[in-house]
């Protein structure tokens, strides 16, 4: 569990990070099970599978794939890093002790990868109250070259920003904060070593840069939220969300 100072920091800055959490042994099962799926070697879903701006069409290749989305729904290794203790007791600490998979998705980040604009989680789920927690898993050295995340600390407290300014993601449209409300002045980068976690609350904003290095940035998002949670989407179309620890709560998520 964490320390009340770290609970603190993580209250006031909206990220913390922990160093070597996840041990050599957990990343080296996620990094070849990554390796298994980009070469076609699983039944992870292709359209839950993203790839960079162009490359769709050059077929399934680790240096094309941008992004793996909803993995531990796809893929038990996944499930079974969703579900670590290591990562539950930080979630604990900070969301309280019934705890849902919200999703999650493994940024590949090629030689050449985009950048990502600055967003908040949050508003992108119709999950109120927006308290969600995230956790990054760096499965390679995060670095300023290879694109690593930026954040702005203590935006949280800000509550949700429109995200009403048009980004492209090749043909693809996205949306961004505008500019103009982000201090960048503020602006920490989050430099990771493989192993490490860094969290970050689902109000924080955050963007990464591009990949100007010849080797991939994998890092794995796993999205958290209590239990207590709830929908406000249409019933309809309400997903399933995994009761990872405690209990589940009538009337929400």
């Amino acid at each position: 569990m964490l320390t009340k100072q770290q609970i603190s920091d993580f209250r006031s800055n909206g990220v913390l990070v922990i160093e070597q959490l996840i041990t050599e042994g957990a990343i080296q099962k996620l990094r070849h099970r990554v390796e298994a799926i980009a070469a076609g070697q699983s039944a992870f879903p292709r359209n839950d599978m993203e790839f960079e701006p162009g490359k769709e069409g050059h077929g399934l290749s680790i240096d094309y794939l941008r992004k793996l989305i909803n993995c531990a729904k796809n893929d038990e290794v996944f499930m079974e890093h969703a579900k670590s203790p290591m990562l539950l007791d930080v979630i604990e600490s900070l969301l309280g002790p019934d705890i849902k998979l919200l999703t999650d998705q493994l940024f590949m980040k090629p030689p050449g990868g985009m950048e990502k604009t600055y967003h908040q989680d949050s508003p992108y789920f119709p999950i109120r109250p927006m308290e969600l927690v995230s956790s990054w898993t760096a499965l390679d050295d995060v670095t300023l070259d290879n694109g690593c995340l930026w954040v702005v600390p203590g935006s949280h407290l800000g509550g949700a920003l429109p995200h009403s300014e048009v980004w492209m993601r090749g043909d693809q449209e996205d949306m961004r904060v505008p500019d103009q409300i982000i201090d960048r002045e503020v602006e920490q980068p989050i430099l990771l070593k493989a192993g490490d976690v860094s969290f970050h609350h689902g109000l924080l904003l955050h963007r990464s840069g591009s990949n100007r290095t010849s080797t991939r940035r994998r890092g794995l998002a796993t999205h958290y939220m209590s239990a207590q949670s709830r929908w406000i989407g249409e019933e309809l179309s309400k997903p399933s969300y995994p009761l990872l620890r405690g209990e589940s709560h009538e009337g929400c998520v």
